[in-house]
């Protein structure tokens, strides 16, 4: 679905809804919160409802709030209702300010910064400001005594259901975060304010001797890392789950999230599987995140897959959850435009890459935790807010062939790996699993001196996480598991994986682990070295095979599509974009067509009839 459209995702009423930050918070200070302004804030959120969307608060913060709220930046907003309040609060309450990493002996440190509180932070209930009133009616969270809290919780919490208050008192029932609000700005180099550090300590069961800033977040990354993560992530989750928690006890069905990058980082304070398993959270149907894939003026097109690989692993790795893909269209505030020209492109070139990342996006599919194959994500956004022009074949193509099953290998992603990058000791040490970056890198083309492309002409498209195995039936089993790091994965783990199908770890066997892989089947594209052809296939609603290959090179490119321990017959393969109609004849269970496919252009067949041996 287009998220914006009549039964689409969500909408942003005006008003309150797109506030900035200060007088979200401080809303009853604001004066059209007073005035006929609210009528029609709250009409224009039941027009939202009745196109079968979502009406939620914008939230958002940039950095330059607390000079503008008392009067030392630009803009000078001081005396606006709103800002005056929340920057007095801020100015009186400098001791839960953010706190980064370093001491104040260190050449890089920066004083706490102002105005910025992030959600693990203990309040004290005291603290709670005077002008946050509930509108009428409000049922308060189980606890709290005269509408305020009765005893220190975080931040997160504070911040969760003061927007909750705000989304009821316009007829809204959700938020859609992003930039300061829907993780940590600044990742992991924050926050070590003493309390945050002493609340960590005691949430965790563990000692962190006294000392100064710097030597207790030293001691924090060498020896509790990973654990660290899982605080900062548990506090978000009372964030997020606070809010929908208490949309819910006053009668709203919630949705809460925001945009995010892929994969999601822990160390800034968002894991979409603590979201739903933690106790502060709520079920994965009440969260909607859009995956960042967009080109704009800062940021180049992606490559080829690239975007795939993202909502791929995301997806999976917590299946319950639904995401969105953050697309390039042309258009709307011309970002992608832009951003193509700046990379020395003109528009055909930029159209290619759209093509190539709505399809490999929109057919990118998963396995969830009842073991069925869907799509990876359920929705899409045209560029910034919806605006861009729809590519019309390549979202007609999405929507006639729905994924049911797979056709192919899965990439493996285990939770169990990851954890294991964090234990990597000191704040500089590498806590990130490269699974995406191995996965694209697998399918470049060839170049001398570097190690890639190894892969090239794999099929991809299909990604299964440690939470998607146990419910898989025969039918969605892969020819075979590819798993980055496997040295690194668990007994249990690499048992439940090796009884379904076999485990090839490209990165230790390069060249030799890919010839395993292409004996397994069903497809893949054969081609010379200099060509860098890649394929994703799966089966859709009909039975058919669909089967999509691109051209990552600026020069045209040929091969064959080979099919192994698939049915023997002769099968027509329906050209549907990009190529003509031909005819698969398979004996003895193989057989090949050949391909040609102009210069980063995208072809797609769909084969009625071929079946995968076994499935």
């Amino acid at each position: 679905m287009l998220a914006y459209e009549y039964g689409g995702v969500l909408g942003q009423p005006w008003g309150a809804a797109g506030f900035a930050w200060p007088p979200q918070l401080f809303w009853n200070n604001v004066p059209k919160m007073n005035s006929h302004s609210l009528n029609e804030m709250r009409a224009v959120a039941v027009g939202v409802e009745s196109s079968k969307r979502v009406p939620i608060l914008g939230c958002v913060a940039w950095g330059y709030e607390y000079p503008a709220a008392i009067g030392t930046g630009s803009p000078d907003n001081s005396n606006e209702g709103g800002w005056k309040e929340w920057g007095q609060w801020m100015k009186n309450h400098p001791q839960y300010y953010a706190t980064q990493w370093w001491d104040e002996t260190d050449a890089r440190y920066k004083p706490p910064e102002a105005g910025y509180v992030t959600p693990m932070m203990p309040m004290e209930a005291a603290d709670w400001p005077t002008e946050w009133l509930p509108p009428a009616g409000w049922v308060a969270p189980a606890g709290w005594v005269n509408n305020k809290p009765a005893s220190r919780i975080s931040y997160g919490q504070w911040l969760g259901v003061r927007l909750a208050q705000l989304a009821l008192q316009v007829g809204c029932r959700g938020m859609y975060c992003a930039d300061y609000v829907v993780d940590l700005e600044w990742g992991d180099a924050i926050d070590y304010n003493p309390r945050v550090v002493d609340d960590f300590a005691a949430w965790a069961k563990i000692t962190i001797p006294p000392g100064t800033v710097g030597a207790r977040a030293d001691v924090i990354q060498t020896n509790h890392k990973s654990k660290w993560f899982d605080y900062k992530c548990t506090k978000f989750a009372e964030f997020y789950g606070s809010m929908a928690k208490n949309l819910i006890a006053n009668g709203k069905v919630p949705l809460v999230g925001g945009q995010t990058f892929a994969p999601h980082k822990r160390g800034a304070g968002l894991d979409p599987r603590i979201l739903i398993e933690s106790s502060a959270g709520v079920a994965g149907k009440y969260y909607y995140f859009n995956i960042e894939l967009q080109a704009d003026e800062l940021r180049p097109p992606k490559e080829y897959w690239r975007c795939s690989i993202a909502v791929g692993a995301t997806a999976a790795r917590e299946p319950d959850i639904l995401f969105g893909g953050h697309m390039d269209t042309v258009g709307g505030q011309g970002s992608f435009d832009r951003s193509v020209k700046n990379a020395g492109h003109d528009t055909a070139w930029g159209l290619k890459v759209i093509t190539q990342q709505w399809l490999s996006v929109g057919w990118t599919h998963i396995a969830d935790r009842k073991g069925v194959v869907r799509r990876a994500i359920g929705s899409m956004i045209r560029s910034y807010w919806d605006a861009g022009t729809t590519p019309q074949t390549e979202n007609d193509l999405i929507l006639q062939h729905i994924p049911r099953h797979p056709f192919g290998p899965a990439v493996y992603y285990s939770v169990a790996i990851e954890r294991t990058f964090e234990n990597v000791n000191g704040k500089y040490g590498n806590n990130h699993w490269f699974c995406l970056e191995k996965s694209e890198r697998e399918m470049l083309p060839l170049k001398a001196g570097v190690r890639r492309g190894d892969l090239r002409g794999f099929c991809t498209g299909y990604w299964v996480s440690d939470v998607g195995i146990n419910a898989l039936k025969p039918a969605d089993y892969p020819s075979a598991w590819i798993v980055y790091d496997s040295d690194k994965l668990p007994a249990a783990e690499r048992s439940r994986l090796a009884a379904i199908a076999p485990i090839i770890d490209p990165e230790k066997n390069f060249a030799a682990a890919a010839e395993q892989l292409w004996a397994l089947g069903p497809v893949r594209v054969s081609q010379d070295s200099n060509q860098c052809l890649n394929c994703l296939a799966f089966v859709d609603q009909r039975g058919s095979v669909i089967i999509m290959v691109s051209n990552t090179l600026e020069t045209a490119g040929s091969g064959s599509l080979m099919f192994t321990n698939v049915s023997n017959g002769k099968f027509t393969c329906w050209g549907l974009l990009g190529t003509g109609n031909a005819t698969l004849t398979t004996v003895g269970n193989k057989g090949s067509i050949a391909v040609s496919v102009p210069a980063r252009g995208t072809i797609v067949y769909e084969i009625p009839g071929l079946k995968w041996l076994g499935h």
